[in-house]
């Protein structure tokens, strides 16, 4: 059960990390209200069958929970690859209007 904890809230926190870059790098309020939505479709899953798994305690496997995790890293990597594609444009940009 430690274990589930711990890498649930290892999936979360890589998760909130790629959000938190975006949301840095964008700075626009009407963006940012999408970006909160999208981290709470992704964080959800993971969340609910984590709780879902250590109330019940199931016998067998839990695919679910296992599908939540994989859900939760590919939604995590890919909101990573968008975060640094983000920072990587804007720190571009910068340094293009600084050199003119």
């Amino acid at each position: 059960m430690s274990n589930l904890v711990t890498l649930t809230m290892a999936s979360e926190a890589f998760l909130m990390l790629s959000f938190i870059i975006i949301f840095l790098s964008t700075r626009n309020p009407k963006k940012n209200v999408l970006f909160v939505i999208l981290f709470i479709i992704g964080a959800a899953p993971l969340l609910y069958l984590a709780i879902d798994h250590v109330k019940n305690d199931y016998m067998d496997a839990n695919i679910g929970l296992g599908l939540a995790f994989m859900y939760t890293w590919i939604y995590s990597a890919v909101a990573f690859i968008i975060a640094i594609i983000i920072l990587v444009k804007k720190k571009r940009n910068n340094n293009i209007s600084k050199e003119q």
